[in-house]
């Protein structure tokens, strides 16, 4: 079950196959499904991105997607859950990285948030 305030990290594939990774907070949980076939479901979820390590990462934009597909991605490997208690640790690591123009360093790259 995701609950608000939950940190997601994501590995991602992004622009000319950078891989990288962006960590989600959870801000609304039990919004109604978007799609036509699953009318009546309250599963959808609603993240913000508190930042990332790929050339696509933007602080502060919204994704909504399904728990049972957030679920899945954590089955396979892809999403990871954080604690709450890391988002002053999310938030700072990838200010750092943005200030150094948004592109991780050698010395950065592959350290990430640790889970």
């Amino acid at each position: 079950m995701l609950t608000v305030g939950m940190l997601l990290k994501v590995k991602t594939k992004t622009l000319q196959d950078v891989f990288g990774e962006v960590v989600y907070e959870i801000v609304e949980t039990g919004l109604p499904a978007r799609e036509p076939h699953r009318k009546g479901i309250n599963d959808w979820v609603k993240v913000v991105m508190l930042g990332g390590s790929g050339p696509s990462a933007r602080k502060g934009i919204v994704i909504y997607d399904s728990e049972e597909d957030i679920q899945q991605w954590i089955k396979d490997g892809i999403v990871q859950i954080l604690p709450a208690s890391k988002k002053a640790e999310v938030v700072a690591y990838y200010e750092a990285l943005e200030s150094q123009k948004g592109v991780p360093t050698a010395s950065s790259a592959g350290k990430g948030i640790e889970t």
